[in-house]
């Protein structure tokens, strides 16, 4: 694939996803979203609970299928889950019947890759994660935060083109979460940009997205309302959060998020541009 090419690694094009609810009512979730994500790039997906992110995860995943519109992956349509997707859940998503470096292994297992060439390659990401000492050990032996570990370890192992997160850090601790943050943008950024796998991060912590995106797109009704650069130096420290642009970015985003009044009424965002 030429370098034009790879430049554009995910490609939605008025993409809708509608749900029958309970009661017989359609709800439309994903509501015409266009947007382009180079590859190597780092992109958060903010908005309120409800507001389609995970949805239009879960589509990119392959989990899903639109209702309309397209999703490319890397030039190819998608059509199901695969291997260049690897996914986080929000949930522990370990088997629980084996053991930690089994689960490391498991994707390249399926992939027909050698026993003693996936060992080599889970014990490396199990160390680069700090679990090495544990690769032993069954699933219920660790904490929250490991077993984040493992799945983050994991999804690298298997070597994913594309990487999609769906709130992995928001049910841990402060201090587990930022930990986590760190390793994952190291193992992101080892072998610098041109090895950078391309991420996509659902949260809900204005924060976390400030420390660690390229990106942010902004998610309200299941339309995409913003789509903010930013473009601080990294590694970003506390001090980062405070400068200028930061904070002129977090105040966008909480008015998104209706904890600041807002300037004006929400835009649309299609193809690059608002209307």
């Amino acid at each position: 694939m030429n370098s034009a090419a790879n430049s554009r690694m995910i490609e939605i094009v008025h993409v809708n996803r509608t749900f029958q609810r309970a009661d017989g009512q359609m709800v439309k979730a994903v509501d015409n979203v266009s947007v382009v994500i180079k590859e190597g790039e780092f992109v958060c997906l903010v908005g309120p609970s409800g507001c389609g992110k995970t949805t239009l995860l879960q589509m990119v995943a392959g989990l899903l299928e639109p209702s309309d519109g397209g999703i490319a992956v890397a030039g190819r349509e998608i059509s199901g889950p695969g291997r260049e997707r690897g996914m986080v859940f929000q949930k522990d998503s370990v088997f629980p019947w084996m053991r930690v470096i089994d689960n490391v292994e498991y994707g390249l297992k399926c992939r027909g890759v050698p026993a003693a060439q996936r060992r080599e390659i889970a014990r490396t990401y199990l160390e680069r994660v700090g679990l090495g000492h544990v690769e032993k050990a069954w699933p219920r032996e660790l904490s929250g935060g490991m077993l984040k570990r493992v799945a983050i370890a994991t999804v690298f192992a298997n070597g994913s083109r594309v990487l999609l997160l769906d709130e992995p850090f928001g049910a841990l601790d402060y201090v587990t979460r930022h930990q986590l943050q760190s390793v994952l943008l190291d193992l992101w950024d080892e072998g610098g940009a041109a090895a950078r796998r391309t991420v996509l991060f659902v949260t809900h912590d204005v924060d976390e997205a400030l420390s660690l995106a390229d990106r942010i797109l902004v998610f309200h009704s299941g339309h995409l309302v913003d789509d903010l650069a930013v473009t601080a130096e990294r590694p970003r420290s506390t001090d980062s959060l405070l400068l200028p642009d930061m904070v002129a970015i977090k105040h966008k985003l909480l008015a998104h998020l209706g904890l600041e009044k807002r300037a004006k009424p929400l835009a649309i965002v299609q193809d690059g541009a608002a209307s």
